[in-house]
């Protein structure tokens, strides 16, 4: 009957137990029984298989075999199962054919939090420290120094991965992660002997070796501060400072610290040592201070007359620049001018020897004529074997011949007449307008046309009808491409002109077969 809790040796192994911890302020805590105090019964040392264990997220159970050396199982939470060989690997060991189900077994159980963003703060009343410049060294200063230390029992999640990634392991992280934390909490519950430890218990005990270590610190500063600046690197000195005592911390107390926020720093200002030390490095700030705004004057000025120099500089290049540009108007202007005059010099030529040749066309012609009079009359003398005197058939043969002849060259002087209209008309005609922006183009090769047409920016024309369909069907032409023809104030779309509007209209598209047609527009 004792066996199970009853009798004389209630303070054995008994009932199947509920191991848990409910306890709100710690950091090391030993399971036992419901309303029992530590070690006061053999019941917190020997529990049962088939027991239930229930392990919080934020906390981990620890189960301590003394009888094997002490080897450990540790089960990180959130965790919530019974007891059995398969999930406490030291266990499975130690459990022989003398143990059955229930059969209690020599074993502690320790539940240590995982509490992050634990905090510390402290508060070191006014001590000396001197400057370490050698100048200043007979200043004695008095300063108090407030901050607090974050740390937690375990590294985080990001740690590890830190870890893991700096060892460049390939394996599984979270196997990798519970191996650290279970080596890191064995290190916890070693340096605390595992004992009850509240947080409250810890941090009283960090506070004495955290103050003094600060404040080490800052009666020893480097040659590079100077102390009355120490308020404006507090960031900094939290970051010095956790680097250094970092190892310490560890080794001490088994926690992992975080980050030493330096919160406030403050000077006794009614003391002596501060009092002339602020004084005397008052009068230098003071020199330095004139002495730099003086460079800076002597910079500003430096500094204005390079600009006043670039000034001067820009704008003499741009008036060079608006001369050479105002030469090259005028010279092309000059040119322009030019060639209008020997294009109006070229129409007049053109129309001089044109009505040359009109009148020259005609004495020819009269000259043919006569030349053919003459013939005829002397044809009518031509013997062709009839004895002598007027020759009918031979008057009829000139005057054939004559007229023939006149006709010919009457023709011909007609088509030579015909050709050179053609051209003055042509050149006569006028150029199509500059598109706005552009330079004006060349003039149009003489073509029997209508139409100037602008495409890729270049003029093309004069271009009848039949030669824009060819284009509107071959893409080179749509709707917008503009084109202009004699008569026209300025170029326009093609598809603004009502002559060629109608090519870019769509041929309507045929009813579907079976489709019933719209009905017709109301007018």
């Amino acid at each position: 009957m004792g066996l199970f809790g009853f009798g004389k040796k209630t303070n054995e192994g008994g009932l199947m137990d509920a191991i848990r911890c409910d306890e709100k302020d710690f950091l090391i805590w030993k399971w036992r029984p419901a309303g029992q105090e530590a070690n006061s019964t053999k019941k917190e040392n020997s529990i049962r298989t088939g027991s239930s264990l229930n392990v919080r997220p934020g906390q981990a159970a620890i189960f301590l075999y003394p009888n094997t050396g002490g080897d450990y199982d540790v089960i990180i939470g959130p965790y919530n199962d019974v007891i059995k060989t398969d999930n406490m690997p030291v266990l499975a060991s130690i459990i022989g054919a003398a143990y059955d189900g229930g059969t209690p077994f020599q074993t502690e159980v320790y539940f240590i939090s995982l509490s992050e963003g634990m905090s510390l703060d402290f508060t070191i009343p006014f001590f000396s420290i001197f400057p370490s410049q050698p100048e200043y060294k007979m200043y004695e200063l008095e300063v108090a120094v407030d901050g607090n230390l974050m740390f937690a029992t375990a590294p985080s999640r990001e740690e590890y991965r830190w870890q893991f990634d700096q060892a460049g392991r390939t394996d599984d992280f979270e196997q990798f992660r519970k191996a650290q934390l279970k080596d890191q909490l064995k290190g916890l519950f070693e340096k605390w002997d595992g004992s009850d430890t509240t947080i409250a218990e810890l941090k009283k005990r960090m506070e004495g070796m955290v103050t003094a270590e600060v404040a080490s610190r800052f009666a020893n500063l480097p040659p590079e501060v100077f102390a009355l600046d120490l308020n404006r690197l507090r960031k900094e000195w939290g970051q010095f400072m956790l680097a250094n005592m970092f190892p310490q911390l560890r080794r001490s107390f088994g926690i992992w610290p975080v980050q030493l926020n330096i919160t406030d720093i403050r000077f006794n200002q009614g003391a002596q040592g501060y009092l002339k030390l602020k004084r005397v490095t008052e009068d230098q700030s003071f020199h330095i201070n004139l002495q730099n705004e003086e460079n800076v004057l002597s910079q500003l000025a430096t500094d204005a007359a390079v600009r006043n120099g670039m000034v001067v500089r820009q704008a003499n290049i741009q008036m060079d620049h608006q001369e050479d540009m105002l030469g090259r108007m005028r010279e092309e202007a000059q040119f322009a001018q030019h060639m209008q005059t020997e294009s109006t010099a070229h129409r007049t030529n053109l129309a001089s020897e044109t009505a040359y040749l009109g009148a020259h066309t005609v004495n020819v012609q009269g000259s043919v004529m006569q030349t053919g009079m003459e013939s005829m009359g002397q044809m009518g003398n031509m013997d062709f074997g009839s004895g002598g005197g007027m020759n009918p058939a031979g008057m009829m043969m000139g005057m054939g011949m004559a007229s023939g002849m006149a006709g010919q060259m009457g023709q011909m002087m007609g088509n030579m007449g015909n050709a050179f209209n053609n051209q003055v008309a042509q050149a006569s005609a006028p150029t199509p307008p500059p598109m706005p922006g552009q330079t004006p183009p060349a003039p149009p090769t003489p073509q029997a046309a209508a139409y100037f047409v602008l495409i890729n920016n270049q003029q093309m024309g004069p271009c009848d009808m039949n030669a824009i369909r060819q284009m509107i069907g071959a893409g080179q032409m749509n709707a917008q491409t503009m084109v202009w023809a004699n008569g026209m104030p300025q170029w326009a779309a093609a598809g603004t002109v009502p002559a060629l509007a109608q090519l870019f209209q769509a041929p309507p598209t045929p009813p579907t077969p079976g489709s019933v047609p719209p009905p017709p527009p109301t007018m």
